[in-house]
């Protein structure tokens, strides 16, 4: 029982741990400068939906592009397989504005 007890304590506590949201990153809208500071190209999709929300959209068509809409109407697109492929902030018509990874 207290195996039981012990083992529930910790997946309550990693849960915990890994649900919350960066206090960096604002409830109100993303910016670039938010995915400039903490977007790194190692992170797992899980991590980033963790740190950013859920996309806004998925446009990709054999991968994965997660797209974000941020306050200032511009997107970060992130090209995404198992791993990120790239990440850019584009303008409405999907010009590269700033290659972040």
């Amino acid at each position: 029982m207290r195996k039981y007890i012990f083992l529930t304590i910790i997946v309550i506590s990693c849960l915990n741990v890994s649900c919350s949201r960066d206090e960096d990153i604002p409830e109100d809208g993303l910016s670039v400068s938010d995915f400039e500071k903490h977007l790194k190209a190692e992170m797992t999709y899980p991590e980033i939906i963790n740190l950013f929300g859920e996309p806004d959209e998925d446009i990709g068509s054999g991968i994965h592009i997660y797209v974000y809409i941020l306050t200032d109407n511009t997107r970060v697109w992130i090209g995404y397989t198992d791993r990120i492929l790239y990440a850019r902030q584009v303008d409405g018509r999907g010009t590269e504005l700033k290659r972040l990874i």
